[in-house]
């Protein structure tokens, strides 16, 4: 299976896309709504369907942390353990602050995912387009997760 139907079906089973859907219907045009208590924010990825966004949402899958507040947290500790943010200068600025967050939020778990994001690497310096036709097993052998 590709990275990219492992994506889809990641997308349908977590309740982001309804079956039948694609990633490509998800980042057309969709805002991704941040909740903040009762407070909803809304919150317009840069570069969406070809940039940092989509290798972002494969770490959440590859590395099997929830899209919650709590799994962005870990999921910021474990890409900035696993090597950064490559060139993308907004994506450093998300996800020092979430890691920072998450140091003062949910300690443990942010600290955890951190140390192990050191033992693996991860998407930020690579194509999304050429991540997505990778076979999704050996992308997860890769970066060693």
């Amino acid at each position: 299976m590709t990275t990219e139907q492992a994506l889809n079906r990641h997308f349908v089973a977590t309740g982001i896309l309804k079956e039948g859907c694609t990633r490509e219907d998800w980042y057309a045009g969709h805002w991704i709504r941040i909740q903040l208590g009762r407070l909803e924010l809304p919150f317009f990825p840069i570069l969406r369907r070809n940039g940092p966004v989509v290798l972002h949402d494969l770490h959440h899958m590859l590395a099997g942390y929830p899209t919650d507040w709590r799994g962005e947290m870990e999921v910021a500790g474990w890409e900035l353990g696993s090597g950064g943010c490559g060139w993308h200068g907004f994506y450093w600025i998300d996800r020092l602050t979430a890691f920072l967050l998450g140091l003062v939020m949910a300690t443990g778990p942010t600290l955890r995912a951190f140390t192990r994001g050191r033992k693996c690497r991860n998407l930020f310096r690579r194509n999304p387009e050429e991540v997505l036709r990778t076979d999704a097993d050996e992308l997860r052998a890769q970066l060693g997760v």
